[in-house]
């Protein structure tokens, strides 16, 4: 547990948050919303490529899955390249300027990204693989932007909380992405369906807009008086492989990190090619994933508050392993299913949509808890960069699946995968302790 002051000067708290002393309420307000916007830049392309590609870029259907997957992958290969940078980064010069950075980069690459096609014939680019390689690029500078922003945002998130509360202030943070997912699947997806895909473009990049003055009027950066040291990949690594709670922590990541773009992509992508077989257009097809996704994130919002107790309470280790056996229960449920459009499709994702939730938070706080101080930044931003190489390798090992077996195997094989992880984290978790380390805090 952390250290109490005297009592002397009662801490303020924001929901059961001690304030630190340099803070005010309003920053944790403007913290939590600007997450819910990233929350919202993240999940969007999910919903509006496979339409996108299928109707404005005309994508043959038995290449789907993998150019689907490819796409999302752009974004992946940004992370992969330079999240770890970012974080070491924001070490030195602070998180807030990487967060205005990422929201201007991603507001200006949203808005050309529904323009792709003009801009290519613009430029005289009218073969289909031009067009295809255009929207690559492109997806990779929005990468780039999420970069700046998202990560950073959650190590704010550790930054803002002491360790008996971390586990609450990470939860909120996910609150937040439920509740950008549930207005990107339910409301943006309604939208799309009466005023067309190019709507949530020009949503995206007003979403951006805001974020940046969020970011500079109302954030404001925590961080240790210690400056951190220069530091290399390698030094990263000898920390790293030295500490079981960050090796479980990082494993954690790289395998379940991914698990909402694999249901988002995959489920959306399914439905879409199914569309024909309902009497359904590939944009009706996408609302009605969208609904789909809603109730999921909906259901993961209302178990994010028991998320956040249960970590400060039971610990970090036992809420990572029952999560990871939810969401290999719901994958291997989803893989036995034949209609996308079923009823108990809605259970099945919401197995893994709160497993997924659970897992990830548990594995952010841990690290949080395990890193010196002064290096935060450093090793979550090693963290993001392993959680690339994870979903670089499942989406698009998924993704040629599809294409190959069926629809169902990029399922099973996540299933296999993640309780492969569990059986692991089961194996080592005795070396991971229960209290983390002490930090001065005022009383409540």
């Amino acid at each position: 547990m952390a250290k109490l002051n005297d009592g002397q000067n009662p801490a303020r708290t924001f929901a059961g948050i001690v304030i630190p002393p340099e803070l005010k309420t309003y920053h944790y307000y403007n913290l939590y919303f600007a997450s819910l916007l990233v929350a919202c830049l993240i999940t969007l392309p999910a919903v509006v490529q496979p339409a996108f590609l299928k109707d404005v870029i005309n994508i043959p259907k038995e290449q789907s899955g993998s150019i689907n997957s490819g796409l999302q992958n752009m974004g992946q290969i940004a992370w992969l390249l330079f999240t770890g940078a970012a974080g070491i980064l924001s070490d030195k010069v602070g998180r807030r300027r990487l967060v205005i950075a990422g929201f201007l980069i991603s507001g200006i690459f949203y808005v050309l990204f529904g323009y792709t096609k003009d801009i290519c014939l613009l430029m005289g680019v009218e073969g289909l693989g031009g067009q295809i390689v255009a929207t690559y690029v492109i997806r990779f500078l929005i990468g780039i932007g999420i970069i700046l922003t998202f990560p950073q945002i959650g190590t704010m998130c550790a930054d803002y909380s002491y360790p008996p509360d971390r586990g609450k202030a990470m939860a909120y943070q996910g609150i937040t992405i439920s509740i950008g997912s549930m207005i990107v699947f339910g409301g943006l997806t309604q939208v799309a369906k009466s005023a067309g895909l190019m709507s949530l473009f020009y949503i995206a990049g007003a979403a951006c807009l805001i974020g940046i003055l969020i970011s500079v009027f109302g954030l404001v950066d925590r961080m240790p008086k210690e400056k951190a040291s220069k530091i290399s990949m390698k030094e990263l690594y000898k920390i790293v492989t030295k500490s079981i709670p960050l090796k479980v922590s990082y494993v954690v990541t790289v395998i379940l990190r991914v698990d909402i773009l694999i249901i988002a992509t995959y489920i959306i992508v399914w439905m879409v090619y199914a569309a024909d077989k309902m009497g359904m257009s590939p944009v009706k097809a996408t609302a009605s994933g969208g609904i789909m996704l809603l109730i999921m994130s909906v259901v993961t919002l209302f178990a994010w508050p028991p998320i956040g107790i249960l970590l400060d309470k039971w610990g970090r280790t036992p809420v990572i392993l029952l999560s990871i056996a939810s969401t290999s229960l719901g994958y291997f449920l989803i893989a036995a299913t034949e209609n996308p459009f079923s009823l108990p499709m809605y259970f099945y994702l919401s197995l893994i949509g709160i497993g997924f939730s659970a897992a990830t938070t548990g594995a952010s706080a841990l690290t949080a808890d395990a890193s010196p101080k002064h290096l935060l930044g450093s090793i979550m931003g090693g963290m993001n960069a392993l959680q690339s190489i994870g979903t670089l390798v499942f989406l698009q090992a998924g993704g040629i699946m599809l294409d190959e077996f069926g629809y169902w195997s990029p399922f099973l094989m996540k299933g296999i995968v993640n309780t492969a992880c569990g059986v692991w984290v089961l194996k080592v978790r005795k070396g991971i302790p229960f209290t983390p380390k002490q930090e001065s805090m005022p009383a409540r």
